[in-house]
């Protein structure tokens, strides 16, 4: 069963010590707990959803990114998985790539923040597209409000970890900053999440022999 704000809130005053709410407000914990809950759909996935039907790519490659998204997981344009890139390194390529044309697009860029833009440009456009996407869940503002039915029950309580390190980290002493470094690690272990670029710079570090224990 998905557990309310109201328990959520309980967990979390315990396991930052703070049962009476003396030290936090109630608003302070609500907004601890959906920072929590974003970051466990961010890091999972589990509210992944792709467009449909397609989104409509414009004659000069834009599409509209539905609103309530997190993060653009794919973009793909006539069954065929586009590649991530960014303004930087289209630039970098040609001058000229925000009109360049071809027979088929090959990579996406984030515009904005409420657009993507395939390139290429294809003469056939407009055409349509299928973007893959995290879905910002939510957010609980009610004591009987319940946390998105995605997240397993089972997951629940972890959330309490990523809530408290966020609490924690508004209080920016050394000894607070380094429980909320504790929790989220906490947190990333249950969920099954590894940061992935701290993995390849200890992967790095492994092959250069440099690592040390």
């Amino acid at each position: 069963m998905a557990q309310t704000l109201s328990n959520l809130r309980y967990w979390t005053q315990y396991l930052v010590g703070d049962p009476q709410m003396t030290t936090y407000s109630k608003q302070m914990y609500t907004d601890a707990i959906n920072f929590a809950i974003k970051e466990y759909a961010h890091k999972t996935g589990a509210t992944y959803v792709e467009t449909s039907p397609a989104i409509a790519v414009d004659a000069n490659g834009f599409a509209v990114i539905p609103t309530g998204y997190m993060k653009v997981n794919r973009v793909v344009y006539g069954g065929v998985e586009m590649v991530e890139s960014d303004f930087k390194f289209e630039s970098q390529r040609s001058a000229t790539w925000q009109t360049d044309s071809a027979t088929a697009p090959k990579r996406w860029v984030l515009w904005s923040g409420a657009k993507i833009k395939l390139t290429p440009i294809v003469a056939t456009w407009p055409g349509t597209c299928v973007i893959g996407y995290t879905e910002a869940p939510t957010a609980l503002s009610a004591d009987s409000d319940t946390v998105d039915i995605r997240i397993p029950d089972a997951h629940n309580e972890y959330l309490k970890y990523a809530a408290g390190s966020w609490l924690l980290n508004l209080d920016g002493d050394g000894q607070s900053l380094q429980q909320a470094a504790m929790f989220m690690n906490q947190f990333n272990s249950l969920i099954g999440y590894s940061d992935p670029v701290l993995t390849a710079k200890l992967n790095q570090l492994r092959k250069e022999g440099k690592l040390e224990v």
